[in-house]
């Protein structure tokens, strides 16, 4: 299904700046983002849905969402934070009770945004607001294979996700965009191990996919005490005995469900 999303929950200081995201969420531009989807309504022909966050004060989220509805939002979906500061934009519990309150209120689906780091989270989640569905952001960024109920390798989630990037024409990957990816995969479930300074070091000097390919399946792999998953873009190097490195590929990796 296509649809055309207008996002009213980004808190960041550019938003702030140039006056959109959640610094639209004030009753003084409540009539411009009507307009803004109703214009979007009558000129797509997809739908038109809207994530918002709760209004100041908290009252006001409900009467907003219906605003919405009324202006053609196909459904809403609400982040239960508040997006008035950018360094607390998510700080302490999302108030899932908003979500409940929508749900329970507008004639639209009605999507909850907050509180899931686990998958166990996402059907509490919906358990307690009733919602039609669960979106989930930066959690997703360290484990992608969230909604599959999955926690895959750091190693082998990376490596996949290099494999993608490889696929895609030459020049469209932005390297620094890739690594960051990357970081998030390991940083999300070995962020307290000794070894993920280093590996941030490393990861930072990598110049391009392919010696972040290595370093993952050599370096990262022998920090863990694991061994080096070879392949043939990386070489064979030989370890600190004088051996050289072999192995047998993913053997040694675990999908833990």
């Amino acid at each position: 299904m296509r649809w055309s999303d207008l996002n009213l929950g980004c808190p960041l200081t550019s938003a702030r700046d140039g006056h959109y995201g959640a610094y639209l969420l004030g009753q003084k531009d409540w009539p411009l983002v009507e307009n803004i989807v109703s214009g979007l309504t009558h000129a797509l022909p997809v739908p038109i849905s809207t994530k918002i966050r709760l209004c100041n004060p908290v009252k006001h989220t409900l009467p907003f969402a219906e605003r919405l509805v009324l202006a053609g939002s196909s459904w809403i979906a609400l982040h239960a934070r508040s997006g008035a500061s950018t360094r607390k934009r998510r700080h302490g519990p999302a108030n899932l009770s908003q979500v409940k309150l929508l749900k329970e209120c507008l004639q639209v689906p009605v999507i909850s945004n907050g509180n899931v780091r686990t998958y166990g989270d996402v059907l509490q989640n919906l358990e307690f607001t009733r919602a039609d569905g669960v979106m989930v952001g930066e959690t997703l960024l360290g484990n992608p294979c969230l909604f599959a109920g999955a926690t895959p390798d750091p190693v082998q989630i990376s490596l996949e996700y290099l494999e993608i990037c490889k696929q895609c024409p030459e020049g469209s990957v932005d390297l620094e965009a890739a690594k960051k990816h990357v970081k998030h995969f390991v940083d999300f479930q070995c962020s307290r191990r000794t070894w993920i300074s280093k590996f941030i070091r490393a990861l930072t000097a990598c110049r391009t996919i392919e010696e972040v390919d290595k370093l993952l399946r050599v370096k990262t792999q022998r920090w863990r005490g694991k061994s080096p998953l070879p392949r043939d873009a990386v070489d064979v190097e030989e370890d600190s005995e004088g051996e050289k490195i072999s192995g047998d590929g993913y053997d040694d990796l675990a999908l833990l469900v």
